[in-house]
């Protein structure tokens, strides 16, 4: 029954630390591998519950959501109206069930989109029920810290010795500046490594904080958070560093206070002394890894950003928007569907978009307005619940706190959270806000192995109302 109950969970750990390293999940081939690594999950994930008898944990509200997006991309895939020619852009009429109703503009993209959903939305409810069982979530806790390490690793080495491509990768003719790691759009490592690095920070904290951790694994801990920090600084994206100094203060104000209340005199100094020595391990990383190529584009800031086309290509979907209608052109297909409106645009912006550098308005052209207010729902419906059990539990703690040695905290037969809970999910809490926020200037929810993520930290938002304290082990 335990091999039956693990095998989902270590595949889906190894899913973890397969997509990003899969160029990101950019690519036909690592989408597909992504989606069959998935399906054997779920699959095995459904056999367990089935063989054990179990019922899954996780709220009825995130399940009715799920399930009224499928039915809403499934409606529009099934009734597609064509299927768009991308060599000359044009739609080639299919015969559909419903005429007359909506429909999606291309079959095989949306299709192939809600494939991807419908694994995207079991991994929610999959995580959902694992983070229930305390060292599994720290299991997961630690697969995202070590992808995070190893990602941020490969960036710096390429870094370091002037890589013209990713390392396995022939470089093209002239001398590419817009990949970082295994990711070849550098604006999209930097949204990941926003996801990631906060965790890293957690783990790094804990080890510190617990009097459990050994010197082995404080140092492991720490030195994946400086590599993090070092990869956001040498990443060449500057809405990706500008999103990691707001998540770096709002980490600093969330574990700060807490750990500083737990360290002695003596040991404050010490940690003062030790941050200062990060800071300048991280200053001669720094300058080993190129910085002054993150520093030389923020110095041309003020000249580039008037002339970046993405505002051109936003604002011919934003004047589109009044075609979009309840359902909108279907799942996927912005890439279908701009052209058409960027042909016909006063100012069209120049050369071909297969993102839109905005996703909250290609979410808008591809879902309407009825899909889009699901979709709300789903992300930041999940980040306000696990806001709500924060506070929730942080009001139980002070005003009903008992301590009883060697048993779990129990009053009225509620119990407290382990630390580990309490420290991760905030965590969460701010690294999605790091990519909702991304997403206003870039599309960093349109990549696969992003997507992924962000819905493993979905489940953990929506999970959080089920925790319950457990014993330490």
């Amino acid at each position: 029954m335990n091999l039956l109950r693990d095998a989902p969970r270590w595949i889906f750990f190894a899913t973890l630390a397969f997509a990003p390293w899969a160029y990101g999940g950019t690519t036909a081939t690592s989408i597909e591998t992504i989606n069959w690594l998935l399906l054997a999950t779920l699959l095995l994930w459904a056999a367990e519950l089935i063989v054990c008898r179990r019922k899954p944990q996780f709220p009825t509200a995130i399940l009715f959501i799920a399930l009224v997006l499928l039915v809403v991309g499934g409606w529009m895939s099934l009734n597609a109206m064509s299927i768009y020619d991308p060599m000359f852009q044009t739609f080639a009429p299919i015969s559909n069930v419903a005429p007359r109703a909506p429909g999606s503009i291309d079959y095989a993209i949306s299709v192939a989109w809600m494939i991807r959903a419908a694994l995207l939305f079991g991994v929610i409810l999959f995580v959902t029920d694992l983070s229930q069982d305390n060292g599994w979530l720290l299991r997961l806790w630690q697969a995202i810290g070590f992808v995070a390490g190893s990602i941020a690793l490969l960036g710096l080495l390429q870094k370091a010795t002037g890589a013209g491509m990713i390392f396995w990768e022939e470089p093209p003719g002239e001398k590419l500046t817009t990949f970082f790691a295994t990711y070849y759009y550098h604006a999209n490592a930097g949204a990941f490594l926003n996801l990631v690095w906060p965790l890293t920070a957690g783990l790094a904290v804990r080890a510190f904080s617990s009097g459990a951790a050994g010197p082995g694994v404080r140092a492991t801990w720490l030195i994946i958070f400086m590599l993090n920090m070092a990869a956001i600084a040498a990443n060449t994206s500057r809405m990706a560093q500008f999103i990691a100094i707001g998540c770096f203060l709002a980490i600093c104000w969330q574990l700060g206070p807490p750990l500083i209340r737990r360290l002695s005199r003596v040991e404050r100094s010490i940690a003062l002394a030790g941050a200062v020595v990060i800071l300048l391990t991280l200053f001669a990383l720094g300058q080993a890894v190129h910085l002054e190529q993150p520093l030389t584009r923020w110095a041309h800031l003020s000249e580039n950003f008037p002339r970046d086309a993405r505002w051109l290509a936003s604002r011919v979907a934003f004047d589109a928007m009044h075609n979009v209608g309840v359902f909108g052109f279907g799942p996927g297909t912005f890439r279908a569907v701009f052209p058409m409106f960027n042909n016909a645009a006063h100012q069209p912006a120049p050369g071909s978009w297969r993102f839109l550098h905005e996703d909250y308005l290609q979410t808008l052209l591809e879902w309407g307005w009825v899909g889009s207010a699901l979709w709300v729902l789903l992300i930041f419906g999940g980040i306000a619940e696990a806001v709500r059990n924060l506070r929730k539990e942080k009001s139980f703690r002070r005003s009903q706190r008992a301590e009883v040695r060697g048993q779990v905290k129990t009053i009225g037969g509620r119990r407290e959270w382990t630390p580990r809970r309490r420290m991760i999910l905030p965590l969460v809490i701010i690294a999605l806000a790091s990519v909702l926020v991304h997403a206003l200037v870039d599309f960093p929810l349109q990549i696969m192995s992003i997507q992924l993520y962000v819905a493993t930290y979905l489940g953990l938002c929506w999970g959080s109302g089920d925790w319950k304290g457990e014993r330490l082990k």
